[in-house]
């Protein structure tokens, strides 16, 4: 018994550094998130995005962190001095629509976000998507209208609703209750699959997320191969989002969202 209780002696206090980092990081995170929201308020945004970064280096991120993120990334790259330096001229632009899609990976439902986006990416020459069949679109909102782990949710409460309203198809004496029971259990059936299916359709397609962001400060080069000397396929400029394939020595090989295939800088882009 004492060689046990020394072991977990030693346990404990070989713990108590891990612990006691994990504390002053959250501490640091939490200083740093009052320093970003007045530097914000206060109209600093190039010290509003220092404070947010450091907390991501931290690693306490959130959506909301990634949303104050991008909304500090394009404040800070409207305010360009006319004549001398032109807007989102240090790849502002870029690190807005990369951050406002990680706030959408982690929250989808957030609107916000999603309507901040849609105004950034208004200032690139993103192309359009390839149009996607009805169900596809329809399965999609369905899915983003909250997290796996809430679809996780609806699903433990209809589940239990269901068993409830088996009882109740079980126990009742009067037909018409048996009845309300039985139909309403199916109803709810259906709606544990479902909500199941969504949890899981959204799970894999944020492990699955295979997205970057074009992060270059200007207008970048896509290539038919992975050396300059090759065709060039086309332009993006900061913000254009595109499909990761893979990696070659100093390129990454990409996927516009029209389909268009070609050879990028590894360093250009960043992933979602």
């Amino acid at each position: 018994m004492r060689y046990i209780v020394k072991i977990l002696t030693l346990v404990v206090v070989a713990m108590l550094p891990v612990v006691g980092s994990a504390a002053d990081g959250r501490t640091t995170a939490e200083a740093c998130w009052k320093e970003g929201i007045a530097a914000y308020e206060a109209g600093e945004y190039g010290r509003a995005v220092e404070s947010f970064e450091r907390i991501a280096e931290l690693g306490e991120v959130s959506a909301d962190l990634y949303y104050n993120l991008a909304n500090a990334y394009f404040k800070l790259g409207q305010q360009h001095t006319p004549g001398e330096s032109r807007p989102f001229a240090d790849g502002e632009l870029g690190r807005a629509v990369l951050n406002y899609h990680r706030a959408l990976r982690l929250n989808p439902a957030m609107e916000d976000a999603r309507y901040n986006l849609d105004i950034a990416v208004d200032y690139t020459n993103d192309t359009e998507a390839v149009p996607e069949n009805f169900v596809v679109t329809l399965w999609r909102s369905l899915r983003d209208m909250t997290t796996s782990n809430g679809w996780v949710v609806v699903s433990l409460v209809a589940l239990a609703l269901t068993l409830a309203l088996v009882m109740l198809y079980l126990l009742a004496e009067r037909s018409v209750l048996r009845k309300v029971g039985f139909f309403a259990a199916i109803l709810l059936v259906v709606v544990v699959v479902m909500s199941v299916a969504l949890a899981i359709s959204s799970r894999t397609a944020v492990e699955g997320d295979d997205r970057g962001v074009v992060v270059y400060n200007a207008t970048t080069t896509v290539h038919a191969s992975p050396n300059s000397a090759s065709k060039r396929i086309r332009e993006p400029m900061q913000g254009v989002t595109v499909r990761l394939l893979r990696e070659r020595g100093d390129w990454t090989e990409i996927v516009f969202k029209d389909g268009e295939k070609g050879w990028i800088r590894t360093s250009h882009v960043e992933k979602i």
